[in-house]
């Protein structure tokens, strides 16, 4: 027998319950959830989601957590990334040519 769900994915396994749009969010996020994701510590196409937010690499045996469906990088490594980002772009750049630097008050009355 052919695959009855070539077009519904795994949304059909509901049938004709829910409705059309419902069934087709479901299949969506359940397509971007259960693919191999790669791991942000080993680079290896290993990571499952073992529980809701519960990530896994099945390579180096890494478990972090992230966003429910889709494994996203942590904030702060997308900080760092962008920090270093700029950082390079001013080192590349040179520094700025600024004014003389402003003299104190104490050191007007001396003059």
């Amino acid at each position: 027998m052919a695959k009855r769900t070539k077009k519904v994915g795994p949304a059909g396994r509901l049938g004709a319950r829910y409705g059309v749009r419902i069934r087709k969010r479901i299949g969506d996020v359940e397509r971007v959830s259960k693919i191999w994701h790669v791991c942000p510590k080993c680079k290896a196409a290993a990571v499952k989601r073992t529980a809701n937010g519960i990530w896994k690499c099945r390579h180096c045996g890494a478990e972090f957590a992230s966003s429910s469906y889709v494994l996203t990088p942590p904030v702060a490594v997308k900080r760092e990334v962008s920090e270093a980002i700029a950082a390079a772009k001013a080192k590349v750049e040179g520094p700025k040519e600024t004014e003389e630097a402003p003299v104190a008050e104490g050191e007007l009355k001396e003059q």
